[in-house]
């Protein structure tokens, strides 16, 4: 993705460049087959992942996505596939956040806390949440989630527990 803190990298190398790798599965952040709604929360180019969740969504399982960026005019990615999708209900709900525009509503964390009684009423109800992003923005977005699903008894640390939440995270 351009403006990605991988892609960037790899794409300023030279041709003939060796740099060293490693692949870390992360099977907990697969999506089963699940009737229960999914929370998909990603920043930048951690939205990839969660894009591909939705891409695939052909059953319209309830998914509602939050996604932040800094500037729509240079990094919305998958912008107009979003629209497309909304449209054929394979994304039930978009809520964005852009942090360096004015009235761009801030961080991904901000749209979680107006939407606090509704993250509520779909995680009371059995809802999954994936994160994928950065780890700053992972490490906010569960203290935010603690802050909210306290009232219903509820924590990210459980919600990981049973399998219900999990992060992809860099």
């Amino acid at each position: 993705m351009p403006g990605g803190l991988c892609s960037g990298y790899l794409h300023g190398l030279q041709p003939g460049a060796r740099i060293q790798a490693f692949i870390r599965p992360n099977p907990a952040f697969a999506i089963e087959s699940t009737r229960a709604p999914v929370m998909l929360i990603g920043a930048g180019t951690g939205v990839a992942p969660l894009a591909g969740f939705i891409r695939d969504n052909a059953r319209g399982v309830p998914m509602h996505l939050y996604y932040g960026v800094r500037d729509p005019q240079l990094d919305y990615f998958f912008g107009t596939e979003i629209e497309q999708w909304l449209k054929e209900q394979r994304l039930a709900s978009l809520r964005t956040t852009f942090s360096r525009v004015p009235e761009g509503g801030g961080y991904v964390q901000d749209a979680l806390r107006r939407d606090a009684d509704r993250l509520r009423q779909l995680i009371g109800d059995g809802a999954i949440v994936r994160v994928c992003g950065s780890r700053t923005m992972a490490q906010g977005v569960a203290q935010v989630l603690d802050g909210i699903l306290g009232s219903i008894s509820l924590s990210v640390q459980q919600l990981k527990a049973r399998g219900r939440y999990a992060e992809d995270t860099f």
